[in-house]
C-alpha cells in the first residue's frame, strides 16, 4: 500500500488515540484531602449534572453529605447518588449504590447510608440471592463486601457513633420500596472492622433504628406499633425497655438520639391508615392526615423525668426526621421551599434549629431545578457539631462518567472516519 493510501488510516488513528486514552485510563486519586481543615458545607450545593464523575474513577475523600438527586427514570433524567465533599466543592456519584440497584428500585440507587465521620458509605440490596452489605471507602474507592446470613434483602438503617457497627433490616423475602408499605425486617448488626454479623434477638419486624450516643443501646420501632412505643435494647447487658411516643408518631430516623442521651426525636408516621380496608374510610383517613401540619416532637430517652422541648412544626418539620445534632439543644433538619401552588419544591434548605427559642439558621441550599427531587438526604453526623459554612465555588465533578467518555471516543472515531477521505483527496491533489 502506498504512502498516500496509508495516510488516511494514520490520520484516523491519531485522531482516535487521544479519545481512547481519555476514556480508558484509570481514575485519579482522592479529589480533596483533609490537611487539618475543618469540615464544611457549601452555602449552596451544585445542581444536577450529567458530568458528575464516579467515586470509583476519582474518589472524593471525606464527604459531608450524601443524597439522591432525581426521582424515577424519565427522558434524560436518571436518579443519582451524590456525595458532597467535606473539604472542598467536590461532587461524585456513588456508582456502587447505582450499580447495586435492581428493577424494584425503579431506577433509584440501592439503599445507602453515610458513616458518621463521612469516610464510608454502606450499601445494601432490596433483592439478592447472595446477600451482603458493601462498604465503600470514599478515600480510595475500595469496596469491601460482608456476607450476611441467608435472606433476600438487607437495608442499612443506622451506623453506631464510632463507625464500627451497622444496623440493618434483614428480610427473608425481597423488599419493595414502592409498595406503599413501610420496609421492615429483623435487625442485624454488622461489625465492619471484623466482618462479624449477628442478629439482635427480639428485634423483629422493625422499620427504624437509632444508636445511643455512646453506642451501648439501640432504639428500634416496629412498623406494626408505629405511633405506640419504641423499644430500647441494651447491646451490652442484653436487657430492653419501652418508651411511649406521642400519638401517631414514630422514631425520627437514624440520628434521632440527642448527643447527651436525654432526648429522642419523633415524627408523624407516614402510613397512618394501613389497617383500614374499606376504600372510603382509607381515603377519609388519608385526607385528614395530610391536612395536619408535620411535626417533629421529642420524648425523654431515659424514661426518667426530663425537660422536653416544644415540638418543631411547619416547614422545618417537613423532612419528618433529624439530620444531626449541633448540640444537645440544636438540631439540623431539611425543609423544602415551594411557590405554594402544589408544585415540586424549587430547592431544599439545610437548617439549624434551636430547641430553646425556635431560631432558624439556614446553612445550605440544595437546588432541584424544578425537575430533580432530593431524597434520602444524610449528613456525616460526627462532623455536624463543628460544621463550617463555606461559600460555594466552582464544582469539582471529577472525571466524566465512563459512558460519556466511551461516547466521546466513538464520536472521535466517527470524526476520524469522516476526516480520512478528505485528507486522502487533499493528498492526491497534492
Amino acid at each position: 500500500m502506498g504512502t498516500r493510501r496509508r495516510l488516511p488510516l494514520a490520520v484516523g488513528g491519531l485522531a482516535l488515540l487521544p479519545a481512547l486514552v481519555v476514556a480508558l485510563l484509570p481514575g485519579d486519586g482522592p479529589a480533596a484531602a483533609d490537611h487539618g481543615v475543618a469540615a464544611g458545607i457549601p452555602d449552596r450545593m451544585a445542581g444536577y449534572s450529567y458530568l458528575t464523575g464516579d467515586v470509583s474513577d476519582s474518589p472524593p475523600g471525606r464527604a459531608v453529605a450524601l443524597f439522591q438527586h432525581g426521582w424515577g427514570v424519565e427522558f434524560m433524567d436518571f436518579p443519582q447518588a451524590v456525595a458532597v465533599g467535606a473539604h472542598g466543592d467536590v461532587y461524585r456519584r456513588v456508582d456502587l449504590a447505582e450499580d447495586r440497584a435492581g428493577p424494584e428500585t425503579q431506577g433509584d440507587p440501592a439503599p445507602m447510608l453515610l458513616s458518621p465521620e463521612g469516610t464510608r458509605v454502606v450499601v445494601g440490596d432490596h433483592d439478592s440471592d447472595r446477600l451482603d452489605l458493601a462498604v465503600l471507602d470514599l478515600g480510595d474507592g475500595e469496596v469491601t463486601t460482608h456476607a450476611l446470613p441467608e435472606g433476600h434483602s438487607a437495608v442499612p438503617v443506622a451506623w453506631s457513633p464510632d463507625g464500627r457497627l451497622v444496623a440493618y433490616l434483614a428480610g427473608a423475602t425481597p423488599t419493595n420500596p414502592y409498595s406503599g408499605m413501610p420496609i421492615e425486617g429483623d435487625v442485624g448488626l454488622l461489625d465492619v472492622s471484623s466482618g462479624e454479623v449477628h442478629t439482635l434477638a427480639g428485634a423483629t419486624e422493625v422499620s427504624t433504628a437509632a444508636f445511643s450516643p455512646d453506642g451501648s443501646e439501640l432504639a428500634v420501632q416496629r412498623s406494626s406499633t408505629a405511633g405506640g412505643t419504641v423499644e430500647v435494647f441494651d447491646l451490652e447487658g442484653g436487657g430492653r425497655r419501652s418508651l411511649d411516643l406521642p400519638a401517631g408518631h414514630q422514631l425520627g430516623g437514624a440520628d434521632a438520639w440527642s448527643p447527651d442521651g436525654a432526648l429522642l426525636a419523633t415524627s408523624r408516621v407516614p402510613f397512618p391508615c394501613l389497617d383500614l380496608v374499606e376504600e372510603a374510610r382509607w381515603t377519609a383517613c388519608q385526607e385528614e392526615w395530610e391536612s395536619i401540619p408535620d411535626v417533629i416532637a421529642f420524648v425523654a430517652a431515659t424514661g426518667r423525668p426530663t425537660e422536653v422541648p416544644e415540638p418543631l412544626e411547619g416547614a422545618v418539620a417537613e423532612s419528618r426526621r433529624v439530620l444531626g445534632w449541633a448540640s444537645p439543644r440544636e438540631v439540623l433538619v431539611l425543609s423544602a421551599r415551594t411557590d405554594g401552588d402544589g408544585s415540586d419544591p424549587d430547592e431544599f434548605w439545610v437548617n439549624r434549629v434551636s430547641l430553646d427559642d425556635g431560631a432558624i439558621e439556614r446553612l445550605s441550599v440544595v437546588p432541584t431545578g424544578g425537575n430533580y427531587g432530593v431524597g434520602r438526604f444524610q449528613l456525616a453526623t460526627s462532623l455536624v457539631p463543628d460544621l463550617q459554612v463555606r461559600s460555594a465555588g466552582e464544582p469539582d465533578r471529577g472525571r466524566w462518567p465512563m459512558p460519556l467518555r466511551v461516547a466521546l471516543a466513538l464520536v472521535a472515531a466517527a470524526a476520524a472516519g469522516l476526516l480520512a477521505p478528505t485528507v486522502a483527496r487533499a493528498s492526491r491533489r497534492g
